[in-house]
């Protein structure tokens, strides 16, 4: 059990790639400038190939624009700047389906459309998926479960009929960590490996990696030997490209006791 608290405390994302918070800030804009200037000549074929050599970028990239759009409505609800909106949609859809193509990955071209399409009640909701969130990892570093546990499904409940994926797999991971928290190991299962999946093909090592160092942790105290042996290989992999040489020791303590 001292083994899964400390996990609990894991930051929600780690590095997305294996380099210095400089390099990736500096890598992250590279990738926002060249996107935008590929959209601008409508060069799908370019567009595609800097996915391919920077898939850990997709969300964030695509995700700027669908952002900047809601912060643009919510500026002026009554009479919304539609021009902007569209044409930050537009970018964004754009880029979500040259991602889906290129990956063979239709989550993102999902994910980006249902948030162009949300109605005002919905970008509502969605603010209020993000705030309850927030709360229920507040609640997780109080230790106050029960909180936690609600607020991570408020997440959930807020996120999922959205086809908000990102949102959905971060009230998925917080619900699987109040849980474990709680001693509700059992139930910590099924959020945190949804998780897990959601993270995969999301495309977001960072994410994926905390969940399933927190999944393979549930797994051994549950007795679920097998899942937790590929669970922490899977986990492995992603240490070594994530460059986590103190996890990466962990897991393989972990490994050793099954």
């Amino acid at each position: 059990m001292l083994i899964l608290t400390a996990l609990l405390f894991l930051g929600p994302t780690a590095a997305r790639v294996p380099a210095s918070p400089l390099a990736l800030e500096q890598e992250a804009r590279s990738v926002r400038e060249r996107f935008v200037e590929l959209h601008a000549k409508q060069d799908a074929e370019g567009c595609k190939a800097l996915w391919k050599a920077s898939p850990h970028e997709i969300l964030y990239t695509i995700d700027e624009d669908l952002e900047g759009a809601l912060a643009t409505w919510e500026k002026s609800p009554e009479k919304p700047d539609s021009a902007t909106i569209a044409a930050l949609h537009a970018r964004a859809l754009w880029g979500a389906r040259m991602a889906s193509e290129a990956l063979g990955a239709p989550i993102f071209l999902d994910y980006a459309s249902a948030f162009a399409g949300q109605t005002d009640a919905q970008k509502k909701q969605f603010r209020s998926g993000q705030r309850s969130h927030g709360e229920a990892r507040a609640a997780v570093k109080a230790g106050d479960w029960e909180k936690a546990q609600a607020k991570a499904r408020e997440c959930v409940e807020h996120a999922a009929p959205l086809g908000d994926w990102w949102g959905h797999a971060m009230g998925l991971s917080a619900l699987g960590t109040a849980y474990s928290g709680g001693g509700k190991l059992a139930e910590s299962v099924a959020p945190l490996g949804e998780a897990a999946l959601i993270y995969r093909n999301l495309r977001l090592p960072g994410d994926e990696y905390v969940a399933l160092r927190r999944l393979a942790t549930v797994l051994i105290e549950t007795g679920a030997k097998p899942r937790a042996r590929t669970v922490i290989e899977r986990a492995l992999e992603l240490a070594q490209v994530l460059g986590d040489e103190r996890g990466r020791t962990e897991l393989e303590k972990l490994q050793k006791t099954l």
